[in-house]
């Protein structure tokens, strides 16, 4: 197990239920992949994966959301900041300080990490391109591995949506 200890049991909580409930969605997996220069808890995810396959089983997170690798994370961000690059961005669709982690298949959705000062740093928010950003909606990556696995072992809703098993991956409904 690596340094977050609570981190690590909730990824451990997650992927033993998808190994027995959804194998497809555990397949999807990538091995993990060592990375410097990341905030603390992206550093942690990438220790124990480089993201999911881009596939109906691999974006198991809600929204149709799958864990974005570390390249996937920088190009995805990247693409996000060129579009706010300019006088006339507004101050709340993308943030320059976010670093998303996990999106849909094409990055119009997606789960990030708030690097920026203050008291929202380190908190999980989500981004939604019509929309903008939602920050501080867990406190943490921790927090929000934590509720995904209670959601999915307990059935309950997660983000507005209950996870659901179709065939051998999660999904939400």
């Amino acid at each position: 197990m690596t340094g977050n200890d609570a981190f690590g049991e909730a990824w451990t909580r997650l992927t033993e239920w998808l190994a027995v409930m959804a194998p497809g969605s555990l397949a999807a997996v990538r091995p993990a992949v060592a990375r410097e220069g990341l905030p603390q808890e992206l550093s942690e995810l990438y220790a124990h994966c480089d993201g999911t396959l881009p596939t109906e089983a691999g974006r198991f997170l809600v929204s149709g959301c799958g864990l974005l690798g570390v390249d996937e994370a920088l190009a995805l961000r990247a693409r996000l900041v060129s579009l706010v690059d300019g006088p006339d961005a507004e101050a709340d669709w993308w943030r320059l300080d976010w670093i998303p982690w996990a999106a849909n298949h094409d990055g119009a959705s997606c789960l990030f990490v708030d690097t920026g000062p203050g008291p929202g740093r380190g908190s999980v928010g989500y981004f939604f391109k019509e929309t903008g950003g939602e920050a501080q909606l867990w406190p943490s990556l921790t927090a929000f591995l934590v509720a995904l696995a209670d959601a999915v072992e307990e059935g309950t809703p997660f983000l507005g949506e209950t996870p659901v098993v179709h065939g051998d991956a999660l999904g939400w409904g």
